[in-house]
């Protein structure tokens, strides 16, 4: 009787960390669609239209393209900060906000740049 008792618990134990742990995939799996994309950099009115992007691919791999350069780099989310791994081994953090991502460059400058696709 004690030996069935105890394969019950352990039976239901092991059902809900499977369970916990394919909550936790399909949740990181469903931010990373949700913010994949290609976004555009914002310009002031007076300023010509931008030709910098960043696109962020669903798996995890980015290109950031400044006219006919690009970087690559690997990205993450983590509540709202999207994290660029630049292949250099730098990381940059910005924030991202429905469809705005808001990177900060050198000086105290943030770039921001919108979800075009």
């Amino acid at each position: 009787m004690i030996m069935l008792t105890k394969l019950r618990y352990t039976n239901l134990f092991s059902s809900v960390v499977l369970i916990g742990f394919f909550l936790i995939v399909i949740i990181a799996c469903d931010k990373k669609e949700r913010y994949a994309g290609v976004y555009r950099a914002q310009e002031g009115e007076l300023q010509k239209p931008s030709e910098i992007y960043i696109e962020l691919k669903e798996n995890g791999q980015g290109v950031w393209r400044v006219n006919d350069d690009e970087v690559s780099f690997n990205w993450n989310f983590n509540k709202n900060e999207v994290r660029l791994h630049i292949k250099g081994g730098g990381i940059i953090i910005g924030n991202i906000s429905d469809d705005t991502l808001a990177i900060p460059l050198p000086g105290s400058k943030m770039r921001y740049f919108k979800k075009t696709k």
